[in-house]
């Protein structure tokens, strides 16, 4: 396994297009059976071949399947996903992303990975305070959708942009999308506080 190697030389979208063909491109990931059966309750339908939802980061899952174990973090009670552990390099590189393009002090600990993955309607139970998305890829359409209330829905185009809101307290889901769509989601596991 190949580790990445990638270094921002600036904050354009240029460079946010050449993350994602040398780094999102080459992650090799598949959905757990919960991301699976989350995307078959809301949209009424299997995952797309070829799209996923993982986590980089920490679980409180010790186990991959019946037959393979995560490896323990250095945090007692939480293990390195299966993308930390084989790739502890990633973190490196995803702080450089959130240090140049968001207006914002984010925290990476844990971040969720969308390829070409629409999100149902949904709350992060296993979510802490706010969260910041940015979206990546070739695509049209796909914008984030928070219920702040009934009244105020709000509609987000999150490509090449973060965008912060609390993904524990609001519903948020994604419209449809067309193309090649990466969203990463930085958000704060219940457990690290």
């Amino acid at each position: 396994m190949n580790p990445f190697e990638f270094n921002f030389k600036d904050n354009s979208t240029n460079e946010l297009e050449r993350f994602t063909k040398e780094v999102l491109d080459k992650i090799d990931g598949k959905s757990g059976t919960r991301r699976k059966k989350m995307y078959k309750r809301g949209n009424m339908a299997n995952e797309p071949k070829g799209s996923y939802s993982i986590t980089f980061g920490y679980t409180n899952m010790s186990y991959l399947s019946k037959t393979k174990s995560r490896m323990p973090s250095d945090i007692d009670g939480l293990y390195y996903t299966k993308l930390r552990a084989e790739h502890p390099e990633l973190k490196a590189i995803l702080k450089q992303l959130v240090d140049l393009h968001s207006p914002d002090k984010i925290t990476v600990d844990q971040v969720q990975i969308n390829r070409n993955w629409r999100a149902p309607p949904h709350r992060d139970a296993g979510n802490v305070g706010e969260s910041s998305i940015i979206g990546m890829g070739n695509y049209t359409g796909g914008e984030t959708i928070v219920e702040y209330s009934p009244e105020h829905i709000q509609e987000y185009d999150i490509k090449n942009k973060f965008v912060r809101f609390d993904g524990s307290r609001y519903t948020h889901y994604t419209y449809p999308f067309s193309g090649d769509r990466y969203s990463l989601v930085f958000y704060n596991h219940k457990k690290l506080g």
